[in-house]
């Protein structure tokens, strides 16, 4: 009976610490996985924005470029073995609680983008006598994926795969850390130091020279319209120049002109 007992108290005990795998936020859940503080957030049902830092590393993270509050969500969390799924009506997120990776999928269950099973890595580096990390993350991309953007770019490429490129701004080229995929989902990599991008064959990866998380966005819009809006969502609209710039008073001008004479 004792022997007993004991078995129904560490089954118990065992239930509760696989229950308290992770803490649900008002936009999102917490979990620690390997030494590595993850946060999940809703943005809105299509955005999601994911942080990760060393298990006990405090830190503020102010975007300079992401506006953007999380709105309420109504989303449902389901744990299953070694996974945590967070569903809202547009997009699912799956938390691998062994590895740690984080991976993106439709409503219907298919597979949009996924981080790397090795997971993320964290340099301790000094700058400037602060001290912080070098933050690395590390995706994979299906073979024949195309994906847009970096910026703009004097590669004379249209799909960035299979290239090494070091995103700093230039005199010729206009950088940022964002990607959309053919797939219909894009990705934007909020860090502001210089950033060593990757893509080969066997990941697709930010790394960023200083960071005091990793933090990135994940949007879903279907289509290359529907990523911009969810960017715009997330950065703001952009401003229209007045149609004199585009030449549209002076043609108007022209035709008056014109059909007075």
């Amino acid at each position: 009976m004792k022997k007993i007992f004991l078995s129904f108290s560490f089954l118990l005990l065992a239930i509760q610490l696989y229950a308290q795998s992770f803490d649900k936020t008002t936009s999102g859940i917490t979990t620690n996985i390997n030494g590595v503080a993850i946060e999940i957030q809703f943005y809105n049902a299509s955005t999601v924005r994911i942080l990760k830092a060393p298990q006990g590393y405090s830190y503020t993270k102010k975007s300079l470029s992401v506006i953007a509050e999380p709105q309420p969500v109504d989303f449902a969390i389901k744990q299953n073995g070694d996974h945590i799924r967070l569903k809202s009506h547009a997009i699912q997120v799956d938390v691998n609680t062994t590895s740690g990776a984080v991976s993106f999928f439709t409503t219907g269950g298919q597979a949009l983008f996924t981080e790397k099973d090795s997971g993320p890595q964290f340099t301790a580096v000094n700058d400037a006598g602060v001290n912080t990390f070098k933050v690395y993350q590390p995706f994979v991309l299906d073979a024949d994926e195309a994906i847009y953007g970096l910026g703009q770019l004097q590669n004379g490429k249209m799909v960035q795969r299979n290239m090494r490129k070091y995103l700093i701004q230039g005199n010729t080229e206009d950088v940022i850390t964002f990607f959309q995929s053919v797939k219909g989902y894009g990705v934007f990599w909020d860090n502001y130091s210089p950033t060593l991008f990757l893509d080969n064959e066997k990941e697709t990866s930010f790394d960023s020279e200083v960071g005091d998380c990793i933090d990135y966005y994940f949007m879903y819009g279907k289509n290359a319209d529907g990523v911009i809006a969810q960017m715009r969502s997330l950065t703001g609209e952009v401003p229209m120049f007045p149609l004199w710039t585009y030449g549209i008073g002076k043609a108007k001008s022209a035709i008056k002109l014109k059909m007075r004479s």
